[in-house]
């Protein structure tokens, strides 16, 4: 019996045959953005990158790669749509545990704000090279889409998540320039929100 992960390794297999890109990797994440306009940022804890790169102790967005079973689990209020249920179950659980925030619902029209990267890098003995693909959805935290957890306050009292005022950004050491640029797009969008 061929496996789901078999299905789509096949399915990436074709594409390639075809010159089609393949992505591998999905990155969702939130622009959480306070009344004044600050985004929400976290600090990184994790020494580990996809690139191999330590970049612990800088800032960024809190989200995460989406993975297979964001694709098949339903979760959520019932007015999200299956076409947005993996987003909004990935978010969910990257929210939960690296911001301690109950994502309650999406925004409609949700605003996703891509950036792309194809990137060569060294992966022990072999030469990779990954096309990765990321969206930041802008969240206005005073619109009702999260809900604070005891978690939220204990991270942002112990300084691992602040609202960082958006003149100060420039000086934030943001973990790559393309997290500074969703970021800065996401606050664009908020303008209009």
């Amino acid at each position: 019996m061929t496996t789901e992960n078999e299905k789509i390794l096949a399915e990436c297999k074709k594409n390639l045959e075809r010159g089609r890109a393949v992505a591998t990797g999905i990155g969702l994440f939130a622009v959480v953005v306070n009344d004044m306009g600050d985004p929400l940022l976290r600090r990184r804890t994790e020494k580990d990158s996809l690139y191999g790169k330590d970049l612990s102790g800088k800032w960024e967005m809190t989200g995460g790669g989406a993975e297979l079973p964001h694709f098949t689990v339903r979760v959520g209020p019932e007015d999200i749509s299956n076409y947005q249920q993996p987003i909004f179950a990935c978010l969910s659980q990257e929210l939960d545990e690296e911001a301690g925030l109950k994502l309650l619902s999406l925004p409609q029209p949700l605003s996703l704000i891509p950036a792309w990267l194809w990137k060569p890098y060294q992966d022990k003995e072999e030469e990779r090279i990954t096309i990765d693909l990321a969206f930041s959805v802008p969240l206005m935290w005073t619109h009702g889409y999260l809900e604070e957890t005891s978690e939220f306050a204990q991270k942002f009292r112990r300084g691992e998540l602040m609202f960082v005022p958006v003149e100060k950004l420039p000086e934030i050491d943001i973990v790559s320039p393309r997290t500074r640029f969703l970021i800065e797009q996401a606050l664009r969008s908020c303008d209009s929100l």
